[in-house]
Order: C-alpha cells, then structure tokens, then sequence
C-alpha cells in the first residue's frame, strides 16, 4: 500500500530530482548551474503540469490508464518544483528584491500568480477538499500564465515554450468547447 502511494512521487519527483543533482555533480550545468538549476526546475513544473493536464486524455490508451489514478501525485510534484524554482530565484537575489522583482517584471509576476493558486491548491487538498474542487477549474487558465511565463522569460524564443503554450491553449479551448456544451 506505502508502495503503490510513494511510486508516482518517485516517479514524477525523486527521480527528476535525482537527475539534477547528478547533472550538478559531473559538471553537466557548468560552474554557474543556479541559473541553469532554476530554470529546468521550472520547466519541470510546467511540463509536469501539462502532463496531468493531458493526463485525462492520456488514460484512454491502454498502456496509459493508470495517469488517471496519479493526477494529486503529479500535481504535487509539479508543486514541489514549482517550490524549488521560487526558493531558487529568491536566493539568487536578495529576499527584499523579491517583491519588487515580481511587481516589475510582469512576466515573474504571471508566474507568481501560477505558484501561489498551486500553493492554495496544495494546501487545500489537504485541508478542504471543498475548496480544493472550487479552485480547481482554475488551474488550466492559470497554467497557461506559467506558460506565458516561461515564454516571456527566455531571451532567445524556445521551440519549448511555444510548444508548452499552445498544448495548454488548445487544451483550454477543449474544455471551453465541452463546458458551452454542459450549457
């Protein structure tokens, strides 16, 4: 039973992790890898996110039919890396840069905005789960400012971040489609 509930935590967490930490020490990110650290941390998070986004989809096939069951487990790890991410950035410059830091760069402050729903997510899924159903159709709108983030935050456009972006507007414009039908 500890098993089958730690397994995607090893999985989507632990293992991710584990890679990072060896990159760091066979020298794969460089002698400067916070940098490099903070960012994969929050591609991570992102990509973890869309993937419990696709999740839905994903346990149609076969093979894939177990995602379905992982859904909390996925969105924590993306929390954790999301957390990673923060912690990271706020070290890499002083604590009382960091509020100003997030009002001035309207691209961190969309981030932001991702990372604190996903905290209040976090908390009330342990907490309320009544309230974790409320807050819980917001995550995809909110998922597509974490791509606008990671889109915004790179100097050079990334084939990624394009990618990330219309995989959670064409998954948005899914669900709107479904919900206008509800209607």
């Amino acid at each position: 039973m500890f098993y089958k509930k730690m397994a995607p935590y090893m999985f989507f967490f632990i293992f991710p992790l584990f890679l990072v930490i060896i990159g760091v020490f066979i020298g794969y990110f460089g002698v400067e890898f916070t940098k490099e650290i903070l960012h994969i941390f929050g591609q991570i998070s992102l990509w973890l996110l869309i993937f419990m986004h696709l999740s839905k989809y994903l346990a149609k096939i076969p093979l894939l039919s177990m995602l379905s069951n992982c859904k909390k487990e996925i969105g924590i790890s993306s929390f954790l890396f999301a957390l990673l991410h923060i912690i990271l950035y706020a070290l890499s410059i002083s604590i009382d840069n960091f509020i100003f830091e997030i009002m001035q760069r309207r691209y961190i402050l969309l981030g932001f905005l991702l990372f604190l729903l996903m905290l209040f997510m976090f908390l009330f899924s342990f907490i309320c789960k009544k309230m974790f159903f409320k807050l819980s159709p917001l995550l995809l709108p909110f998922s597509l400012l974490g791509a606008l983030h990671y889109l915004f935050s790179t100097k050079v456009i990334s084939l990624w971040a394009v990618f990330a972006f219309f995989i959670l507007l064409f998954l948005m414009c899914i669900e709107s489609i479904k919900n206008r039908r509800k209607i």
